[in-house]
């Protein structure tokens, strides 16, 4: 038995050919994303969603021709952002990404940016209610930016998710939202769209796709033998941990260009953290938008901008790095990540600097000492050190730097597990595909 998986992600679509007899990922094809349409105002970030289709479509057909029939298509997709579409399935605006920063304009009732006026519209209930998600670039808030603008299309129309457009497109069937995908957009204590806000905000009448889950598929994507079904799509985030085989009482550490802390639990319960769907109708609290990976290569491109503007390539900067930090067993250097807005704060910095330790190991050692203490500290919100057992760390960041898993051992105490992969989101779809195989094999069909 073989299943197609499909990850819409922000910088390229990758196709896998998921074996599931032999638990394994065959074939990994890749396309890259689209670039975004040129001439926006600053901070508009706008795909055209049918490139996306083509795209996904060609990788589809590509790994059939390669590797023979399947028996499913399984999909995770960036999560935020949104798109409309009218009655008939044809887009009605762009794909707003959740890369879009309109919602950070100033707002003309003079009470700041789009994005604050949004925030003050919502109440706590409401907050806590979507899972305390609400992001500039989220679907909510440029629909908000749309409904203030009157810009909203004219005519019936229906949002959605990117992943929800392009499974709809291939199979021409109805969307299927799967609640993992809807980010900030569901009310969790009811598993419904969150309808009265979304009234309250200004877009309330549009239309929304079914709420479905990956227990049942929503559509055929055709072909000369009658059709494969597709399941809904899944969020990335969600695909990339359960590749891990989180499980209860695991605290998750995935660390790569930017890093997430993550509990599973069996109900919902509102607190100090958001809190996601997850697969099987269980949720996720989670702390995300932690510094990591994007912070470190800003460190790495400013030691090397001096000898790349000279001519000089230095082939293996990360090599360097690492011998410096194997020769670094502490630093009074302070580093604080924050470069870029994130869940703790947007302005970095780089302390107590003397002659001593103004070095490569002393600054990625502090680094990654950051790192360590802001992953703790984001654990602490999710619960106490009661709440789990095991420390699963995955990512680029947490593969390839031993010293980091150590630090977060010191400040994480426990036993760990590392998942070394390098295609978490295809193993997650893998192991996905493995559970709908079982389900069906359990129902009879």
């Amino acid at each position: 038995m073989a299943f197609i998986g499909i990850d819409i992600g922000s910088t390229s679509i990758k196709g896998g050919w998921l074996d599931l007899r032999a638990g394994e990922i065959g074939d990994v094809l890749s396309e890259p994303f689209p670039e975004p349409i040129g001439g926006l105002p600053a901070g508009h970030f706008e795909i055209d969603p049918q490139p996306v289709v083509e795209r996904v479509r060609e990788l589809i057909e590509r790994l059939l021709r390669r590797n023979g029939p399947c028996d499913g298509i399984v999909t995770c997709s960036q999560m935020g952002g949104i798109l409309l579409a009218d009655v008939n399935g044809k887009p009605a605006t762009n794909y707003l990404s959740w890369r879009d920063q309109r919602t950070l304009e100033q707002h003309p009732g003079g009470k700041g940016t789009y994005f604050d006026v949004l925030r003050e519209k919502t109440t706590e209930r409401d907050f806590d209610a979507i899972g305390r998600e609400l992001k500039p670039g989220g679907g909510s808030a440029v629909l908000f930016w749309l409904a203030e603008n009157g810009k909203l299309p004219s005519g019936e129309c229906r949002a959605m998710g990117l992943g929800d457009y392009v499974l709809s497109s291939l199979c021409g069937t109805e969307p299927v939202a799967e609640a993992t995908l809807a980010l900030g957009m569901v009310d969790l204590s009811r598993g419904e769209w969150h309808r009265p806000w979304f009234e309250r905000l200004g877009f309330g009448s549009l239309d929304w796709p079914k709420l479905g889950s990956v227990d049942a598929w929503m559509g055929k994507y055709p072909t000369a033998t009658g059709g494969i079904p597709c399941w809904p799509a899944i969020g990335d985030h969600q695909a990339a941990l359960f590749g891990t085989d989180l499980a209860e009482r695991e605290l998750s550490v995935n660390a790569s260009t930017g890093a997430q802390v993550s509990l599973l639990t069996e109900s919902w319960k509102a607190g100090d953290y958001q809190t996601r769907p997850y697969i099987g109708g269980r949720y996720l609290n989670t702390i995300t938008h932690l510094p990591a990976g994007r912070s470190l290569n800003g460190l790495v491109d400013l030691l090397t901008a001096l000898p790349e503007r000279a001519g000089v390539n230095l082939p293996d900067p990360w090599g360097t790095i690492r011998q410096e930090l194997e020769r670094t067993s502490r630093t009074d250097l302070k580093v604080d990540l924050a470069f870029f807005a994130s869940s703790v704060g947007d302005r970095g910095s780089i302390t107590n600097v003397r002659l001593e330790n103004l070095t490569v190991g002393d600054l990625f050692r502090s680094a990654l000492e950051n790192m360590a203490k802001n992953f703790s500290n984001a654990a602490r919100r999710l619960g106490d050190s009661r709440a789990w057992d095991r420390v699963v760390l995955s990512g680029g960041i947490c593969q390839k730097l031993p010293l980091l898993r150590e630090l977060i051992g010191e400040e994480i105490p426990g036993p760990q597990r590392t998942v070394q992969t390098s295609e978490e989101t295809l193993l997650g779809l893998l192991k996905l595909a493995k559970h709908i195989e079982a389900q069906q094999e359990g129902t009879g069909r």
